[in-house]
């Protein structure tokens, strides 16, 4: 298992650099041990499963890489330093990458709005998504 793990590690550059993640953006613990423990939920898992077993699974597996992960977390929208609003998210991974994760045959692409949504909700500076009901697993980052 930790063969497998530190061959998906090497590989991470080639696949971050497929879905438009540059080298700093790998060079953060956080965004790339969460995006390292999603290879390996979906490696394990396949792609054949509802959204929050997907969730469930991720939560741990980050954890188990000594990072923190709140799952359904939900990010209050301020204003004039009020609370108007909130924004629900599937795990907040060490306080800063907002993660939304999806089990579907497609991505809507109204999925990058709502995540500019979230970023801007919490001040969370790196958001991730993450579709498992691919044969292979699709992520994207939004900044």
């Amino acid at each position: 298992m930790v063969e497998g793990k530190s061959t998906r590690r090497r590989e991470l550059p080639a696949l971050a650099s497929r879905h438009g993640l540059s080298r700093a953006m790998l060079d953060d613990r956080a965004t790339a041990d969460t995006i390292d423990a999603a290879l390996e939920v979906h490696a394990a898992l396949g792609s054949w499963h509802e959204a929050a077993t997907y969730k469930n699974a991720l939560a741990l597996e980050v954890a188990a890489r000594g990072l923190t992960a709140h799952k359904d977390s939900t990010l209050s929208v301020l204003y004039r330093q009020r609370v108007v609003g909130s924004f629900p998210v599937d795990l907040l991974v060490d306080e800063r990458v907002l993660v939304l994760v999806r089990a579907a045959p497609e991505l809507s692409a109204e999925l990058r709005t709502e995540t500019v949504r979230g970023l801007a909700a919490g001040g969370v500076r790196v958001g991730l998504v993450f579709n498992f009901g691919l044969p292979e697993l699709f992520f994207a980052r939004v900044l």
